[in-house]
């Protein structure tokens, strides 16, 4: 379950605010960065490298061209800064190989695109791999909505990474934290927002 809050108080005693940037500015941003080809939308091939903006794709295809165009991307951003929502509670769970992953570290990081004003969240996994992500430099839990890569880690006594590198350092995981609620068609339910199925299979 998930609760969405516009101004919270800060760990400072401050208020919170909702974060400020320019949804057309971040949707160009997002083109220059992902847009190889140069024809002014993200296809298949370019959103692989956007892992967020890729597990995104039918809540932003407004057309159904199955290819995002730079207004699609600014038209979520603007509904995210019309929300007023400055924090929402987003818990996450994650599984490797068909099991729950206890004392794993699960971090949000923000597409560059999203600015300076979207801070990274963590949190770690308990017995059933589930957490409650916190907002770096925040006492409250919550996620300020954006689009996120998504890594998990977890390391051995010696330090060493347990989890392979797709999803951590070189993360194929994404995730969009949206202010509003998402109607993921049925046939979609593997890909429940903040469920991660890992594998220690090699691909």
């Amino acid at each position: 379950m998930c609760f969405a809050f516009g101004l919270l108080s800060g760990c400072s005693g401050d208020k919170l605010p909702v974060p400020s940037y320019s949804p057309d500015q971040a949707a160009k941003q997002a083109l220059g960065e992902y847009d190889k080809n140069g024809d002014g939308y993200l296809d298949a091939k370019e959103l692989e490298r956007c892992p967020p903006l890729k597990k995104s794709l039918e809540y932003l295809d407004a057309n159904g061209d199955g290819r995002l165009s730079g207004e699609e991307i600014a038209a979520r951003l603007r509904m995210y800064a019309q929300s007023g929502v400055a924090l929402k509670t987003t818990r996450c769970q994650v599984y490797l190989d068909g099991k729950p992953l206890p004392g794993a570290t699960i971090t949000y990081l923000p597409e560059k695109f999203m600015g300076s004003s979207i801070r990274p969240a963590s949190g770690v996994s308990d017995a059933g791999g589930s957490t409650i992500l916190s907002m770096e430099g925040e006492k409250l839990p919550g996620v300020q909505p954006g689009f996120y890569r998504v890594q998990v880690s977890k390391k051995n006594a010696k330090g060493e990474e347990t989890i392979p590198a797709r999803y951590n350092q070189d993360t194929i995981l994404g995730e969009e934290v949206s202010p509003q609620p998402k109607n993921r068609k049925i046939e979609k339910q593997d890909e429940e927002d903040g469920i991660f199925r890992l594998t220690s299979k090699l691909r």
